[in-house]
């Protein structure tokens, strides 16, 4: 018993003996500096610009190494790089330094990334109007490094998948499909990344099966709705044409079904104001993704027309009388008339009878000239008639010659430089349009409105007139001027006493051939004096006193002179 239990104690304190060893053994260890070992990276090896990444640095280090970054020419100082790749390259690299604090010592690890891009900016182009059964092309681009591959989804209306390695795809528009959306996903192949971009296809079809539907007789007046019915995808534009007008009507927001096929409507309410036995009222389609055009046209035809006629069988000539009746109208119905599609004013010459039935002109005047027409309300409606064009036929009025180079109406004398040309205009106011015949010299010279004479000589001298008449009436009226040629002065004379007395007065007159008459100035005893004749009076005595007289044309400035020389006499004188 003595021998087991100090067996058991011998046992115990080698035991502890080992464990006190190893306890000290492992202080003594962690007192004691290592490392840096097993410098590691961890992070993923393919990156892509424009995505943050985190990368993680590791070693075995006793005490705690401290870690340094390097990348792209920078550095930081954590165990964790947060970076974002701005640029693309073939290869990339990171590069983690480990340090031991305590013993300096260092150790670093590379780590070798490739860096891709996009897909970024992805589009898709190619025709967004289709036809049924046709083929077309479709593009894909997208901003890729190192390439991307292609990936194309109909929408839909097909759920289909097609992969192509370029960015085309050809494509077949299903029958009977109204539209379809078209997708494309760039892969990067790479990184596997994607992103995708789509476009909205339409399928156009008409406008066909056109139709107008409405009553094809109307009465003058009534107001009537017509609609138009087309076949069109997606959908048209609706223009209406009547009595030269374009409208515009409304579209009936419900689809129509017809022949089987869903068809658009546009209505349009009318009202017919003007008479023609037919009226052709047109529909227009123009499908607004396409631009194809169709139109259709129904013919409309016009009956039991109010109307004005005129009473008077001849013709509505100024200062005559002249009559118009309101013709259709039931006895009694209102009566209102209308020119220029103004109400029309009475007064003492213009005026109505037999319940407005009857318009009546005494005299008639050149302002009557207008459009006529007449309203008449039966049961509650306003129907207008068919209007009257009224044509005054007057003239000839305010008749004139004028000399087109001076622009303005000619004299009683006209004055021509000779060799010059020159045009003369005659003008009047006439319905129908005046016509014109040209005199000179009692001689037909032209029947224009316009005469023109060419380097003018003698025998354009004379008489000239212009007679403007009404070819309808024969009415006239007689213009003229005469023509003469600019001349002179020429022949000038002096008549008068050949001498003077101290005291007396005496006369004299300067004459000259001028055309037009001369101007005249005279020169006497250092004084110049004005007119074709003068007064003069000696108050002193000498032998002899000069008297000039000086002719001027006063178009060409022309000068002639004469002078006389006269004696001078004084009763009184004694010659001492």
């Amino acid at each position: 018993m003595a021998l087991t239990t100090s067996l058991f104690l011998t046992a115990f304190c080698l035991a502890g003996a080992t464990a006190s060893e190893k306890l000290q053994s492992r202080t003594s260890e962690s007192s004691v500096s290592y490392g840096p070992l097993d410098v590691g990276i961890t992070g993923v090896d393919i990156v892509t610009v424009g995505v943050p990444y985190a990368f993680e640095c590791s070693a075995d280090c006793n005490p705690p190494c401290l870690y340094t970054w390097t990348h792209d020419g920078t550095s930081s100082n954590h165990s964790q790089l947060d970076v974002i790749f701005t640029r693309v390259l073939p290869l990339d690299v990171l590069t983690c330094e480990a340090k031991n604090p305590t013993t300096g010592e260092t150790s670093s690890k590379n780590m070798t990334l490739q860096v891709a891009e996009g897909p970024l900016n992805v589009s898709v182009t190619g025709p967004v109007m289709l036809v049924n059964g046709g083929n077309s092309t479709f593009e894909c681009f997208a901003t890729c490094y190192p390439s991307c591959i292609y990936n194309w989804h109909f929408g839909s209306q097909t759920q289909k998948t097609v992969k192509t390695t370029t960015n085309k795809l050809q494509y077949t528009t299903p029958v009977d499909v109204p539209s379809d959306t078209i997708t494309c996903d760039a892969q990067n192949t790479l990184t596997g990344l994607y992103a995708s971009a789509s476009i909205k296809l339409y399928v156009t079809e008409g406008p066909e099966l056109m139709d107008i539907y409405g009553p094809s007789t109307v009465v003058i007046g009534q107001t009537v709705t017509y609609s138009c019915n087309v076949q069109c995808r997606p959908s048209c534009n609706f223009t209406w044409h009547f009595q030269r007008k374009t409208l515009f009507g409304e579209r009936v927001q419900v689809p129509v079904l017809q022949r089987g096929k869903l068809m658009v409507e546009n209505k349009l309410v009318i009202q017919v104001n003007h008479f023609h036995k037919i009226e052709p009222l047109e529909c227009v389609c123009v499908n607004i993704v396409s631009g194809k055009t169709d139109s259709v046209t129904m013919n409309l035809y016009v009956k039991d027309p109010i109307g004005v006629r005129n009473i008077t069988v001849t013709p509505p000539v100024a200062d005559g009388s002249y009559s118009l009746l309101c013709a259709g109208a039931q006895a009694g119905s209102p009566i209102q008339w209308t020119k220029d599609g103004k109400v029309l004013s009475t007064n003492d010459r213009v005026h109505l009878s037999d319940n407005n039935a009857t318009l009546s002109f005494d005299p008639l005047r050149p302002t009557d000239t207008g459009v006529y027409n007449c309203n008449v309300t039966q049961q509650g409606i306003v129907i207008p008639g068919v209007s009257y064009e009224l044509k005054v036929i007057y003239g000839p009025l305010n008749a004139e010659m004028t000399l087109i180079s001076d622009d303005k109406p000619v004299g009683k004398t006209t004055f021509l430089l000779p060799g010059r040309s020159a045009t003369f205009s005659c003008s009047a106011e006439c319905y129908p349009a005046c016509s014109y015949v040209w005199f000179l010299n009692s001689d037909m010279v032209s029947s224009k409105a316009t005469f023109s004479i060419h380097s003018a000589s003698i025998a354009d001298e004379g008489v000239l007139g212009c007679t403007p008449y009404n070819p309808r009436t024969l009415n006239n009226a007689a213009l003229e001027t005469t023509v003469e040629l600019i001349g002179g002065p020429k022949n000038i004379l002096i008549s008068g006493p050949r001498s003077l007395q101290v005291g007396l007065k005496s006369t004299f007159e300067c004459s000259a051939e001028c055309s037009p008459p001369c101007s005249f100035s005279w020169e006497f005893y250092g004084r110049t004096l004005q007119g074709s004749e003068v007064e003069l009076t000696v108050s002193r005595y000498v032998a002899t006193e000069s008297l000039t007289c000086v002719a001027q044309n006063v178009i060409t400035g022309t000068l002639a002179t004469a002078n006389e020389t006269l004696d001078v006499t004084d009763p009184d004188w004694c010659g001492c």
